[in-house]
């Protein structure tokens, strides 16, 4: 075994240049892969997550984007399988440019009870009660921009008042769940909004709410939606992973996308390793001449070629499938499409998936010329070109 290690080892060092060059185009697709590959999986575990939970979004049933009366909650908190409920009002924004954006969530002390996968610390809770500007910011999101505790972040509305509101880093989110959030006060957004002459009734982009059980939020869904079905904002609630779900779709068939995307990758690294293959076969035709000459068999030349493309395409797939690995393993934020939920996370499982993808498209790309090599009588392979 050893033998035909090294002489598998000796031929790749033949064109040393080519087999690099080779091996690094496969680790740059095989790098693209997994991340495209991570995308679907990274927003299947977010909604999976938040399947396992008791909480219930409510938003207004004529027009999901319109905003609901936050004092909707005094109501809801009577009903029967309530635990908690809070009013949410997002904010989008940016740091320093455009480039930097934030996506902010308004809530009130409520949060930490309907949201307990938050995680929130008393010291957390007591430093956002002392202080309206302090924010609560996700793992990912203090990482991306170099944030550290006690902080002073000023953020900047995207529309058009550009509205400035300025924090202070009061803690970090320990969920996992939750990587990209920035938790602020909402009766410091609000105050802000009507400082700035935005309208300042008390509004909501949606009310959350939790459940005291699983058999419990059927029936709840149902009566809050009755309760309000005649007011001037109806209802509609579904549980947390219908409406992630719901908002994944409304940003397009991302899976279709990503897919196509990998097919293309997949391809294109196909057609280059073939193209390296013929050129390795077409060097080694007089070496497979002897070796035919002096006893071996087709299947043992053919196994000795499948093996240098197999070589290539795991250390093409190793450095690739790696170092995605280790540069997004701890996740990345997707930006504005999940909001505050979830990341971007590369996993074992799909680096293992790469790996083999790369490996497979390497050795399928010496089936013809390693194939038509083996079959040529040793005669005449020194005047055969592959």
């Amino acid at each position: 075994m050893f033998n035909w290690i090294k002489l598998a080892e000796r031929n790749m060092r033949r064109n040393l240049r080519r087999t690099i060059l080779t091996i690094l185009t496969i680790a740059m697709a095989t790098f693209i892969y997994t991340v495209l590959v991570s995308v679907p999986a990274s927003m299947d575990r977010v909604v999976k997550d938040a399947s396992g939970t008791l909480r219930l979004i409510t938003v207004n049933k004529t027009a999901p984007w319109e905003d609901l009366p936050a004092r909707y909650c005094d109501d809801i908190n009577k009903m029967p399988g309530v635990a908690a409920c809070v009013a949410i009002t997002g904010w989008f924004a940016t740091w320093r440019d455009v480039s930097e954006p934030v996506f902010g969530v308004g809530a009130g002390p409520e949060i930490g009870d309907v949201f307990p996968d938050y995680a929130l610390s008393n010291q957390q809770r007591e430093a956002s009660a002392k202080e309206k500007r302090t924010a609560i910011v996700g793992e990912i999101l203090m990482r991306k921009y170099g944030w550290k505790i006690g902080d002073t972040v000023t953020l900047r509305a995207t529309d058009s008042d550009h509205m400035e509101m300025t924090f202070i880093i009061g803690g970090q989110m320990a969920s996992k769940r939750y990587p990209n959030t920035f938790l602020m006060r909402r009766d410091y957004l609000m105050a802000a909004r009507k400082a700035h002459g935005l309208p300042d009734q008390d509004i909501a982009w949606n009310i959350i709410v939790r459940a005291t059980s699983a058999d419990a939020m059927g029936p709840l869904a149902r009566q809050i939606d009755e309760h309000f079905a005649n007011s001037d904002a109806e209802t509609r609630t579904m549980t947390e992973s219908d409406a992630l779900s719901s908002g994944l779709s409304a940003i397009g068939n991302i899976r279709a996308i990503v897919f196509a995307l990998c097919l293309v990758v997949l391809l294109t690294v196909l057609l280059i390793a073939a193209n390296s293959t013929v050129m390795m076969v077409r060097e080694q035709i007089s070496d497979v001449a002897v070796m035919r000459a002096i006893g071996f068999s087709r299947t043992t030349v053919a196994l000795l070629l499948f093996g240098e493309c197999g070589a290539i395409g795991f250390l093409g797939g190793i450095v690739g499938a790696g170092a995605a690995l280790w540069m997004f393993s701890g996740g990345i934020t997707l930006g504005a499409a999940l909001g505050g939920n979830g990341a971007l996370w590369v996993t074992p499982a799909q680096t293992l998936n790469a790996l083999i993808a790369a490996l497979a498209v390497s050795i399928v790309s010496g089936v013809v010329p390693i194939f038509e090599a083996a079959r040529i009588p040793p005669a005449l392979a020194f005047r055969k070109v592959i």
